[in-house]
Parts: C-alpha cells; sequence; structure tokens
C-alpha cells in the first residue's frame, strides 16, 4: 500500500496529539523525515493535506479525520478527544497566527470571486472596483463610495427566454445585484467604522455585505454585529482561503427590491469598471446571455489558485 498525504496526516496526528492546521502538520511530518516517505509532493503539499483530509471528512461516515475547529480550521484524529478550553486555547494561538497577516484585502478578491460562483445564494459574476481609477476631488474622497467587488445575478441560464420576457412584462426583477467591502480582520474595536463604511458603499444595491477571513468571535463581537444586522441589514461572510467553498455566513443581507438610481448614477459617472460592468449588464439583457464574461473578474480553477495563494503569502 502506497504512503500518501492522509497516512502522513495520520502519523503526524498520532505523534503530535493536538488538533493541527494544515501548514502544522506539514512543518511537524517534515520535521519527522515523513516526507520522504511520499511519493510526490507537489508545489502546494500543505494544500494537498489539508484537502485529502477535508475530502474524507466530508464524504466518508467512518472518516479517520475530524475537524475539532472551523475559525480556524484545525484538524485531529477521529478517536482523540479533547477538552473545550484546550480546543479554544488551541484556536486562539492559531487565530493570533492568522491576523498576522502580510497579504493584501485585494489579494482576498480571488477568494471571494471563487466562492460566489458556485454558491446558491449569489451564483454571480463579481468585478473588482478600482477605487484609484476614479474621478476624486482628494486622497480618500470616496472611501465610503465605492464598494471593494461588486456582483451581478444574471438569470439566463436559470430561466427560459419566455419566463424572463414574462417577468420583465410583470415588471418582475431578475436581477441581482451585490456589492462587498473587503476587510482583513474585523474586531470589536473596527467593527463600526467597517460595518457603516459597508452600509455606505452599498446603499445603492439590492444586497449588500462585509467580508473578511478573520473575523471575531468573542460573545460582545457577535451580539454588536447581531444588532447592526437587525437595524441596517448588511450581511457578513466569514472567508476560508483554504477551501473557499467552507466559507460561513454569518449573517444574511437584507435584500432591497429597488436600488438607488441616484447613488448609481454617481457611481457609473466616477469610475468606468462600474460603468463597464452596467454596460454590460443593458446589453445582456436585450440579447438574453452574458455577452461578455471578460468584464468580470476571472474565476481561478485549482492550479491557478494555489498559485495565487502561494503568490500573495496567503499560506498559513
Amino acid at each position: 500500500m502506497s504512503y500518501g498525504f492522509k497516512e502522513f496526516a495520520i502519523d503526524v496526528l498520532q505523534k503530535i496529539g493536538k488538533p493541527l492546521n494544515k501548514m502544522e502538520i506539514w512543518t511537524e511530518g517534515q520535521k519527522m523525515g515523513l516526507d520522504k516517505k511520499l511519493g510526490t509532493e507537489g508545489k502546494t503539499p500543505w494544500h494537498s493535506v489539508g484537502a485529502q483530509i477535508y475530502t474524507e471528512i466530508k464524504n466518508s461516515d467512518n472518516s479517520r479525520f475530524k475537524q475539532v475547529s472551523k475559525r480556524p480550521a484545525l484538524f485531529a484524529l477521529a478517536e482523540q478527544e479533547f477538552t473545550d478550553s484546550f480546543v479554544a486555547n488551541r484556536s486562539a494561538e492559531s487565530e493570533e497566527a492568522e491576523l498576522k497577516t502580510k497579504y493584501s484585502e485585494r489579494s482576498l478578491h480571488p477568494v471571494l470571486v471563487k466562492y460566489l460562483d458556485t454558491n446558491s445564494h449569489f451564483n454571480c459574476l463579481t468585478k473588482t472596483i478600482y477605487h484609484e481609477q476614479s474621478k476624486k476631488k482628494s486622497k480618500n474622497a470616496d472611501k465610503w463610495t465605492h464598494p471593494d467587488l461588486i456582483g451581478i445575478y444574471f438569470p439566463f441560464k436559470d430561466y427560459e427566454k419566455l419566463t424572463l420576457d414574462t417577468l420583465s412584462l410583470l415588471n418582475e426583477k431578475s436581477y441581482k445585484i451585490f456589492a462587498f467591502e473587503m476587510k482583513i480582520n474585523i474586531t470589536l474595536s473596527n467593527l463600526r467604522e467597517y460595518y457603516f463604511q459597508a452600509v455606505s458603499n452599498s446603499s445603492w444595491a439590492n444586497e449588500g455585505y462585509l467580508v473578511a477571513p478573520n473575523i471575531s468571535d468573542d460573545d460582545d463581537f457577535m451580539s454588536e454585529l447581531s444588532l447592526l444586522n437587525n437595524a441596517f441589514g448588511i450581511g457578513v461572510i466569514k472567508l476560508n482561503i483554504d477551501f473557499p467553498e467552507q466559507r460561513e455566513i454569518l449573517f444574511y443581507a437584507k435584500h432591497h427590491n429597488s436600488i438607488d438610481i441616484n447613488m448609481l448614477d454617481k457611481l457609473i459617472s466616477k469610475n468606468n469598471n462600474v460603468k463597464d460592468i452596467f454596460k454590460n449588464l443593458v446589453e445582456s439583457n436585450q440579447l438574453s446571455r452574458v455577452v461578455n464574461k471578460n468584464d468580470f473578474d476571472e474565476v481561478l480553477d485549482e492550479n491557478a489558485y494555489k498559485n495565487h495563494i502561494i503568490n500573495n503569502n496567503m499560506i498559513i
């Protein structure tokens, strides 16, 4: 029987005896010399370790592994038992390491784009809005005007043309427009600033979201976040850089059936990125198909995605 990444992870977790994230599993295995037993490592062996563990947990009722923490993702052997306080402390240690990030907010955009492409609630094409290309009066003048990304749900693959024409005749909306504000770390100290920036930057859209990979789960923080969501309706998404599909929607956004035309007009007049995607929307509506997907951000395949997180120092 060949020795693969699953066996590698089992040996490491047995030896270490505590929950580890995928990079820690790989690093500890290297120290033990277990990497020499593998037939191949590839460019991102730590990602392969995590993918193998996650796939088995997801697809097998008798998985040899279990995930003891999602924020951040920590793994252990199925038979290993740990106290809640031990897992909490281990999670805090790993979360502290995540907070010491060197990547930029914009490098997180492909993570969100990859998730939004397949999630049934969004299923949208997404475009990064480059604020620096806008017509502005002064530095940071439009900080609270532009979203970081705009997503558009096109209904063409979900409905027949006749159905869409009927919806249009009845003045029913078949498109959905999303605005996303991206951050790296959201804590109680910056929550209100970031939240109201998202409120301001998405006031014109059907739904607005605040997005980050590192979001506090402190009780006071979550209580405040719940109050803000109830009052202002901005949704919150916690990204998972390792596994974009394993993201967590902490709060869904309140859906607005109508959009703020005056604010949209302001955005279109200021920024060509915004102008291009709404021009695409109008043309696509006329032809009942998306006319040019190149107007939107590319959804990276697995290899391109791995290279992206490596090149942008996003490996934890």
